[in-house]
């Protein structure tokens, strides 16, 4: 089966997933707030980051019963912070410049390397709404 997200974010005015990267940055290029349950690999980090920037909650995936995912829906719809914060990232993606953006960051990692003194290197990643997004993250 095939859902076409993007029309349905449109019209959502929350989103419960499991912390995907894909579906938490369309979410968010969308402004909506979250409840996440990730389940493995990158899900626990990407998690910890939409609850970092105050755009979701966080509930254990086996631990989500229909009392816990009502009442993590009502926190993200009745407290306006939570949209707000999911509104402000997904500003940020816009404003970072999208694919062109990200491809002469990477363009210039490659031909210069990382900035001499940095002890962090800035990261460029893509998030997959539409190749228009981009999210920077240290």
């Amino acid at each position: 089966p095939w859902v076409p997200q993007l029309a349905v974010l449109r019209r959502a005015s929350a989103v419960i997933c499991h912390a995907g990267h894909n579906t938490v940055c369309e979410s968010l290029w969308h402004g909506l707030p979250l409840v996440v349950a990730p389940i493995r690999d990158d899900q626990p980090v990407v998690a910890g980051q939409v609850v970092a920037a105050g755009a979701g909650v966080r509930l254990r995936f086996a631990r989500a019963g229909a009392a816990h995912i009502t009442s993590a829906v009502d926190t993200v719809l009745g407290d306006p912070s939570y949209a707000a914060a999911a509104r402000r990232v997904g500003r940020s993606f816009r404003a970072a410049g999208g694919g062109d953006a990200a491809a002469d960051a990477l363009l210039e990692l490659a031909r210069n390397g990382p900035v001499p003194g940095s002890r962090r290197l800035r990261m460029t990643v893509l998030c997959g709404v539409t190749g228009d997004n981009v999210l920077n993250a240290e």
